[in-house]
């Protein structure tokens, strides 16, 4: 199993916490304490989750420390490689290579927006994903592969996965869109010939609840990557001084929790 914290946001960060555009130093240092918050509620949460299961979720550029403190403690990471808020896929740092070596996260996460309409950017993402997918075998590093699609739509996430397998990317983790319907995910599941973790794409509780509920039925899916659906309330309500520090750090452990005990319900076997 693995329950993913992900708090790798940049530019819905930003939103978040209502920062100027492009951020002052003072934004940028108000967010990294932010997500610093999210950490020690991750850290938090540990007494009550399996640490051999829990993973954070972070960028290098707001959340560097946090990654190296984590590496220190033995905690799952998995870093971000990508540009935020590219309509095509564009890597963070050209140096990628060096991350790597700097970071040494146990998986390397990429994020693609695939809409079957824009066949020129899919067919440029998917060379540099399947390079990417080489790089990190070589260097024997789980890949993370995160799928964004218009709409949401089964069928298009099927495509995505049947296309990117063609042109040999081979994640050792699909990070995929919550489907409403148990048909479609059994397509999508058969499809993959790897693991699966469902994301929370903002979700509310109960509508990712329920992505969890339909995924859960099917072997391959291990666990889920669910961020602000967790942490964005507890820091908007932070953020307008409705509650404190601690409070803030409270609600985020306990709403990782409830996920996290949900998919472990899910997955227990029926007496």
């Amino acid at each position: 199993m693995l329950y993913i914290l992900p708090f790798d946001h940049r530019g819905s960060f930003m939103k978040l916490i209502k920062a100027s555009a492009p951020p002052t130093k003072k934004d940028i240092q108000t967010a990294k304490n932010y997500k610093y918050l999210i950490y020690q509620a991750f850290q938090k949460s540990l007494a009550q989750v399996p640490k051999k299961h829990a993973a954070i979720l972070v960028d290098e550029w707001l959340g560097k420390e946090i990654l190296q403190d984590a590496k220190k403690r033995k905690i799952i990471i998995c870093n971000t490689f990508e540009k935020s808020g590219q309509t095509e896929f564009q890597f963070e740092r050209k140096d990628y290579h060096k991350q790597l070596q700097e970071i040494k996260p146990d998986y390397a996460k990429l994020l693609i927006r695939y809409d079957p309409k824009n066949k020129k950017i899919n067919l440029q993402q998917t060379k540099k994903l399947s390079s990417f997918s080489n790089f990190l075998q070589k260097n024997k590093t789980n890949f993370l592969l995160e799928i964004i699609t218009p709409h949401q739509k089964p069928k298009t996430i099927l495509t995505a996965v049947k296309q990117l397998q063609k042109a040999g990317v081979k994640p050792d983790i699909w990070k995929l869109e919550g489907i409403n319907k148990s048909t479609d995910m059994k397509k999508i599941s058969q499809q993959v010939n790897s693991q699966i973790v469902i994301l929370g794409r903002g979700g509310n509780r109960k509508k990712v609840s329920h992505w969890l509920r339909i995924a859960a039925q099917f072997n391959n899916v291990i666990g889920f990557a669910i961020g602000r659906t967790i942490f964005a309330q507890p820091l908007k309500d932070y953020h307008h001084k409705k509650i404190t520090k601690l409070q803030t750090i409270n609600q985020i452990s306990k709403n990782y929790i409830y996920f996290v005990n949900l998919f472990e319900k899910l997955k227990r076997p029926n007496p």
